[in-house]
């Protein structure tokens, strides 16, 4: 992931009322960027042991996208998140829509050819100003199969018409301290599309003060981890169990 934190004054949307407002999460996007095996392997088990009713979405990440070729501990790896009934989703960095279409195409192209299980793509950096790249992208990859989930990570706030070329939003992804700081909201979409991802939260009692922010913004889908730097997404968050 690659998004900024923006903070500001939020969106002239309609003002929240106590039934509108989200109360639970009920969905998870969790970025695990380290190889299934080895070193990393202990994390990919908690992540395989996590039990939840809650719908969880894993991102998967062989090589800053799929790869050059099919490698299958991530095969076994998608088929376990799978077993769970979690989803898998493909990593694919668009550069803020400077990688070219063509060049994005055959990253998800490959996606699909060297995962076929694989139950949609992720689209990183995406550009905020550039809706027409992005929807292209949405109908290419609804094109394959309509079933085939895409999500957005402009990682800061976007206009809300991106809703409609996208699955699941990431409208937030940075450190604690300055999601704390951040006030737009999205009351017109539903809450399991808004989705957040929170780095460096020191504590259970921060864990649950940034879950009742993302719940003030109409978030209902949140990934809340303690880790943070160069390496906070080789972990899973030490919060799973908080779920």
């Amino acid at each position: 992931c690659g998004g900024g934190s923006t903070a500001g004054s939020g969106n002239p949307n309609p003002a929240p009322t106590a039934s509108t407002t989200p109360t639970a999460v009920d969905s998870i996007v969790i970025p695990l960027y380290s190889y299934p095996t080895g070193e990393y392997a202990s994390q990919w088990q908690a992540l395989y042991n996590f039990q939840t009713n809650k719908s969880v979405y894993v991102i998967v990440n062989p090589s800053n996208g799929p790869g050059t070729s099919p490698d299958p501990n991530f095969t076994d790896a998608i088929a376990t998140l799978q077993s769970k009934n979690f989803k898998a989703l493909g990593y694919v960095d668009t550069n803020y829509a400077n990688n070219s279409l063509p060049s994005v195409e055959s990253q998800i192209d490959e996606w699909f050819s060297f995962y076929p299980n694989i139950n949609g793509i992720f689209l990183d950096n995406v550009n905020p100003n550039n809706y027409t790249y992005y929807a292209s992208l949405y109908n290419y990859i609804k094109a394959k199969n309509q079933s085939y989930l895409v999500v957005l990570n402009p990682g800061a706030n976007i206009d809300t018409s991106f809703f409609k070329i996208a699955d699941k939003i990431i409208v937030y992804e940075g450190s604690y301290q300055n999601f704390l700081g951040y006030n737009y909201t999205y009351f017109q979409e539903p809450s399991s599309d808004v989705c957040i991802i929170i780095t460096g939260t020191p504590s259970q009692n921060d864990f649950y003060e940034a879950q009742s922010h993302g719940f003030s913004i109409n978030s209902s889908c949140q990934y809340i981890t303690n880790y943070s730097g160069s390496s906070e997404y080789y972990y899973v968050s030490s919060y799973l169990s908080l779920y």
